[in-house]
């Protein structure tokens, strides 16, 4: 497919927000919201097993993670914990993907009273293992907009491919007109976003916790997919915890990890005298 620049991504902007996918303008532009994808129903479902986690386990500051603040590490309970298999979702996914689809990772990410920063403008791909053709589909379990810490994505992006590093990505190296979207979105709604494209969140100023299922699927030919949904295995290879543990004896990775230990260690040293 042809990489398409500002001009015509800005055509297309108006189009990536329906109640009824388009394969296509995804894959042209990265990005892809779906209205009403999940019934009333299930979403009651979820929500309210989500308002029952979050006020007996959730709902202080020890639970933040240390490296990414919005990111909830903890055990859910199974009508949660199995969303990513919702059939209305992976009709979704079969759409962009084909008949054959794994699951790469499922989480929460919020923002409320305890979690109230914005999270910097990056591509997700360079934090993954196995191949970039990832999506990331968002269930909004709540409403969001710009308040309370919505959700904003660089159309497109997804084109530039690997950046060859990690980290806070400088939106000003594009090219001028570049479009930048950030929906607002009611619960039932998902967002489907390429891997590799550039996004971000705004902090949380007021208004209602923002809650949001966050799902990396995959086609499931890639060795980094920890179950099959759909289909049939297409890798006979996998890239499991102990190979990730092993893959590299050393990397930049490991040297910043030394280099942290040694300042901890001089830091130390310094209050002590």
């Amino acid at each position: 497919m042809k990489r398409i620049g500002p001009a015509a991504l800005n055509k297309l902007v108006p189009h990536i927000d329906s109640k009824h996918f388009s394969k296509e303008i995804f894959e042209q532009t990265g990005i892809f919201i779906i209205r009403d994808a999940i019934d009333q129903e299930t979403l009651n479902g979820w929500s309210q097993a989500w308002k029952s986690l979050y006020s007996s386990e959730l709902a202080n500051t020890e639970t933040i993670n240390r490296f990414n603040h919005v990111s909830i590490d903890q055990d859910m309970p199974p009508i949660l914990a199995n969303i990513h298999k919702h059939p209305a979702l992976l009709d979704i996914i079969e759409q962009a993907f084909g008949p054959d689809l794994a699951l790469y990772n499922q989480r929460f990410v919020i923002k409320d009273q305890y979690r109230t920063g914005d999270v910097f403008i990056h591509s997700d791909y360079p934090y993954h293992f196995g191949w970039p053709n990832k999506a990331s589909a968002f269930i909004a379990l709540s409403h969001n907009n710009e308040e309370n810490g919505s959700l904003f994505f660089y159309p497109g992006t997804h084109q530039l491919g690997y950046l060859a590093d990690a980290g806070e990505i400088n939106p000003e190296v594009l090219p001028a007109g570049w479009p930048v979207v950030s929906p607002t979105v009611a619960p039932g709604d998902v967002v489907l976003m390429n891997s590799l494209t550039w996004h971000g969140s705004h902090p949380f100023v007021s208004g209602s916790d923002r809650i949001f299922v966050d799902i990396i699927y995959q086609p499931a030919d890639d060795p980094s997919g920890i179950s099959l949904l759909r289909g049939n295995w297409q890798t006979e290879i996998f890239i499991d915890k102990e190979m990730k543990s092993k893959l590299f004896k050393r990397s930049r990775v490991s040297r910043m990890v030394e280099m942290q230990k040694k300042l901890d260690l001089l830091e130390s040293a310094s209050v002590k005298l």
